[in-house]
């Protein structure tokens, strides 16, 4: 395939997973509000769930959160803690992480690192290369999701080669 039959085939696969995340989205809440439910008028959790033959695909299975002690009050528990087991309680020094993102971005990223304003070399700093891009913006233009939607539709695009391993005939 070209670079621009390829293109092509991941703007109109993202349109497909965008509608697709929607109704998936959509029917997890359905089933999550139909099990809830279920457990509570008949102390159901579980649902086997089949194709229309009746064969087995899955089991949904409501996950009861686990209940947990949480720090409500971080203060008082920490003066307690210190208090009580005071080999337990830790002091923490650290750049504070506003001055930091801004320091760091007021930089200019070449080796040595030096302060702008002292052109001292900062220590514990460093300028590596940027790594390669590992992904890519698609942003669809005015119209294009409905105009993918409507040739879904109509039968102009080809779903089954769309969709084929490796993008290629099925």
């Amino acid at each position: 395939m070209s670079l621009k039959d390829d293109a092509a085939r991941a703007a109109v696969l993202r349109v497909l997973r965008d509608a697709v995340d929607a109704e998936y989205g959509a029917a997890r809440r359905s089933v999550l509000e139909g099990l809830r439910a279920a457990r509570a008028e008949l102390d159901l959790k579980s649902v086997r769930v089949t194709l229309p033959d009746g064969t087995p695909i899955a089991t949904l299975t409501l996950v009861d959160p686990r209940p947990a002690v949480v720090v409500a009050d971080e203060g008082a528990f920490t003066a307690w803690a210190a208090e009580n087991h005071p080999g337990e309680v830790e002091v923490v020094v650290r750049v504070r992480a506003a001055w930091q993102r801004q320091f760091l971005a007021g930089l200019a990223c070449l080796e040595p690192v030096a302060d702008p304003r002292t052109g001292e070399v900062v220590p514990g700093l460093a300028a590596p290369p940027p790594p390669v891009p590992r992904s890519f913006s698609l942003r669809p233009v005015p119209g294009g999701p409905e105009r993918v939607t409507r040739a879904w539709s109509s039968g102009a695009l080809d779903l089954r080669r769309l969709l084929a391993p490796g993008g290629g005939a099925p």
